[in-house]
């Protein structure tokens, strides 16, 4: 293969779908964290305090049943997988690891508003 050709194929653009009973979420700008000395904590290291983190979903996969693309998700960052789609950072959830879903249109909400 030629460096042309090689090239042209980390160029192509592939379609992401989501499998199973996960679900693709946009994690808020401020989840990744800085040390005082400048070190990079990505979302997805491990934490003491166990704080969750609210998301956007993205897309969801066919086994999904309370979660919706454009639903706002709170979940662990312990629970998630951080991959990289064409630069963007994104975490994978399963369903299970999903505690709570903000949504304009939830029928069965608390009463609790973000």
């Amino acid at each position: 293969m030629s460096m042309t050709e090689a090239d042209t194929v980390t160029d192509i653009r592939r379609n992401v779908a989501v499998l199973g009973d996960r679900v693709l979420v946009e994690p808020p700008e401020d989840a990744e964290r800085r040390t005082k000395a400048g070190i990079l904590i990505p979302v997805t290291a491990q934490s003491v305090d166990r704080k969750g983190i609210w998301g956007l979903t993205i897309g969801v996969g066919p086994h999904v049943r309370q979660v919706n693309a454009g639903d706002e998700v709170l979940y662990l960052p312990d629970d998630a997988i951080e991959i990289d789609v064409q630069g963007e950072s994104y975490l994978i959830v399963r369903e299970r690891d999903i505690h709570a879903v903000a949504s304009p249109d939830r029928e069965d909400a608390t009463g609790l508003y973000l």
